[in-house]
């Protein structure tokens, strides 16, 4: 079974064990975990639950989770965007999808991934598309990939494209139309009453002739949201086979250029950044 240990300088003074867990917002799963197992150390040595915190202090947490067999490892070369102790960002190529959908399904990112991190295990976070390329960020232990989650759900993980659409889109706006399955096309989403909310942020980087560069924001993470929002505006995505067919490109021009979250444990928050390709 896996074993991790992560480590962290405390900044702030915390009256109790118990609050500085909370701070990082570490699961209640996990908080038991590390009591019953004592697995919690302060300065090398376990310290109780109700005990303070003090400033310079160094806390080392020791977990251990089963295998990942979901990744077979690949040699495939990765690009790294960032990494530290605890997460990795990557920049996807498009046309590979993130992860397999079966078992023994090979030349996904995180094939390739897992081959990177080797021999230790890769826990993926949030996904792009398979047309989609940029920044995707993996976790490198189960905690860390709790806490990232956590994140996304509250929405303060920042996450912004860039996309080519057609030049006469207005200069900036929200949209803010749910989405919801397509009942005719099972791969697609639609804009629709009874769907999920879905707010996308959006303005115009640089106009030619014939297209427009956009900056997009994701506020929400629905499936598809940008390429449906866009469409729904009636500027879809340039090379978007699904919801712009009659596009012609060499790709969807869609790129996660820019990515902002919170360090696990600690107060500093890190951005990635990868420029579009086109």
């Amino acid at each position: 079974m896996p074993e991790f240990t992560l480590h962290a300088t405390i900044t702030t003074p915390y009256s109790q064990v118990t609050d500085l867990l909370r701070a990082w917002q570490v699961p209640k799963r996990y908080r038991f975990w590390l009591r019953q197992h004592r697995a919690i150390l302060i300065n090398g040595r376990y310290r109780y639950a109700n005990r303070p915190v003090l400033v310079g202090e160094h806390v080392t947490l020791h977990l251990d989770a089963p295998a990942i067999t979901t990744y077979q490892p690949e040699s495939t070369p990765v690009t790294v965007a960032f990494e530290d102790a605890q997460v990795l960002v990557v920049v996807k190529p498009a046309g590979i999808k993130p992860h397999p959908n079966q078992p023994g399904e090979g030349g996904t990112l995180m094939n390739a991934v897992a081959g990177y991190l080797a021999p230790q295990p890769a826990y993926i976070t949030h996904r792009l598309d398979m047309a989609t390329s940029g920044l995707t960020l993996i976790a490198k232990n189960p905690l860390t990939q709790a806490l990232i989650d956590q994140q996304l759900a509250a929405k303060t993980m920042r996450r912004s494209y860039v996309a080519l659409v057609a030049a006469d889109i207005p200069e900036s706006g929200t949209i803010t139309a749910p989405i919801g399955r397509d009942p005719d096309d099972r791969r697609k989403r639609q804009v629709r009453a009874d769907g999920e909310r879905a707010i996308t942020h959006y303005r115009v980087l640089e106009r030619t002739a014939t297209y427009a560069r956009v900056w997009l924001t994701l506020e929400t993470g629905r499936t598809h949201q940008l390429r449906v929002h866009l469409a729904y505006l009636g500027f879809p995505i340039i090379g978007d086979p699904l919801y712009a067919p009659q596009s012609h490109a060499s790709r969807l021009m869609l790129h996660a250029t820019e990515l902002t979250w919170h360090e696990s444990l600690g107060d500093a928050t890190h951005t990635a950044h990868s420029p579009a390709p086109f």
